[in-house]
């Protein structure tokens, strides 16, 4: 039952690809927001995916699976409802402007899809690199093609020729992927009841849809818009500056902290309708008993790559062995680190207190008996691993980083902050509260109040006001 009301409109959630096990929590904080909309705002959004692959059946029924969709949800993808109605690319497809130079193939690749179907073929020019891919319908023959876009973080802004075919012929062109993913959009909110919302969660998609239209595009900041080392005026991460030139165009932004939007606003001017609106918290219904905590164990739950600096964790594991010898560090994730930091618990000596566990798609459910959490990341957005501790009652020691921690963690009441990329503190401060049932049971119950305070109905609350803002053009 609702516990909101939103606006009467038709909602859609536009993200980039939406599969299990993928992209994160940048996968679940989508996944989530579709599930917020229905529960709290009474409204069942359609998850729009702008992905060149099938089987979108399967992924819907893998999320339901694990309990980030429900049979309610929604998914349309991009490459499906294109392969489903060609009409949509063909009754938009602009005059040629050029020939596109095609290399004759030596070799094609036909891929087939979860029902045995030719889906795409991949065709590879003399010198063993792929020309192009030509996306088919569902008779097999060819619907659209891409050139192969190699080298580039922002492949999205390529300033690309797109053929659309019918009949196996060429019979126009698309300026590039905005060209592509605004004929998808227009389609659906021509078909769509009412005035429509589109909330966008990924850059590369909503730098392709401003312009004219008939919707409000709201955008949600999900990262860290700068490099290392993360400071307001920190070098730009290449595939967010694009962004930043197509911002006032978005109805509104959301941003996930209030560090990123005073950061952002200092550098590049405020936006006209600009909001804080935090991933919220989950709590479970009643406060999980502290007896089935093991006050020895702490964890993470993260990818094993750079972003998640896990190095930094094990290197302070000897500091915290040091003020307890039976602590013991179990790490959730898998990644292109592994062997690295498998050498690296070996070099130290750590083989009886730090394992990596792998990836395990309900790796969350520890923080219901682990002692701690241990966040060592360089930079978030808005860590969703957080909130899910928090919402567990599980408390964190974290590096205070851009962005997020400092933001959630009320020091000594729900957790502790160390300076960023300190690993002798990061140890020394895990090693004062580990072992300590006592001084854990009370940091867990400020972590499951806080939770409490900071849920869904508070963030869809936000939301709610937000569109009614922008839809009233307030």
């Amino acid at each position: 039952m609702s516990d909101l009301e939103f606006p009467a409109a038709s909602y859609f959630i536009a993200s980039s690809r939406l599969r299990p096990g993928l992209d994160g929590g940048y996968t679940v904080a989508t996944m989530r927001r579709a599930l917020q909309f229905a529960e709290v705002g009474g409204v069942q959004p359609v998850l729009l995916a702008f992905d060149f692959s099938p089987d979108y059946e399967r992924y819907t029924r893998e999320f339901v699976e694990l309990g980030l969709a429900t049979d309610a949800t929604v998914i349309r993808s991009l490459y499906e409802d294109l392969r489903d109605d060609p009409s949509i690319l063909r009754s938009v497809a602009g005059p040629i402007v050029q020939s596109l130079p095609v290399v004759e193939p030596v070799e094609t690749t036909t891929d087939l899809d979860d029902e045995g179907r030719p889906w795409r073929t991949i065709a590879t020019g003399p010198d063993g690199v792929i020309t192009h891919t030509d996306f088919l319908d569902r008779d097999a023959q060819p619907l659209f093609r891409l050139p192969y876009i190699a080298g580039r973080a922002d492949w999205w802004r390529s300033d690309i020729l797109i053929d659309v075919f019918d009949g196996g012929q060429v019979i126009g062109q698309l300026r590039g992927f905005a060209g592509l993913y605004q004929a998808w959009v227009n389609h659906l909110v021509a078909q769509a009841d009412g005035p429509s919302v589109v909330v966008v969660e990924a850059r590369q998609v909503g730098e392709m849809l401003v312009g004219p239209r008939d919707y409000r595009l709201i955008h949600t900041v999900h990262n860290a818009h700068t490099a290392a080392p993360h400071h307001w005026d920190s070098p730009m991460d290449e595939t967010w500056t694009g962004w930043f030139e197509t911002v006032d165009d978005y109805d509104a932004i959301i941003w996930l902290t209030d560090q990123q939007r005073q950061d952002a606003e200092r550098r590049f001017g405020a936006h006209r309708r600009a909001v804080v609106i935090p991933h919220p918290a989950e709590p479970l219904e009643e406060f999980p008993p502290t007896a089935v905590r093991d006050p020895d164990l702490a964890v993470m739950v993260a990818r094993l790559a750079e972003q998640k600096r896990i190095a930094h964790a094990i290197r302070a594991w000897p500091t915290v062995l040091a003020a307890r010898p039976s602590a013991r560090l179990e790490i959730y994730g898998d990644g292109v680190q592994r062997g690295a930091l498998e050498a690296l618990i070996a070099e130290l000596g750590l083989e009886q207190s730090v394992t990596l566990k792998g990836y395990r798609a309900k790796a969350s459910e520890v923080l219901l008996t682990a002692g701690l959490l241990v966040v060592s990341s360089n930079y978030e957005g808005h860590s969703l691993v957080v909130l899910e501790a928090f919402s567990r009652g599980c408390p964190i020691v974290s590096y205070d980083i851009s962005y997020g921690p400092a933001e959630t963690i009320v020091e000594g009441v729900n957790g502790l902050l160390v300076p960023a990329g300190d690993v002798e503190a990061l140890g020394a401060a895990v090693g004062s509260i580990i072992g300590d049932a006592e001084r854990l049971a009370q940091l867990s119950r400020g972590a499951y109040d806080w939770a409490v305070a900071h849920g869904k109905r508070m963030s869809m609350g936000r939301t709610r006001d937000l569109i009614a803002a922008v839809l009233s053009g307030d």
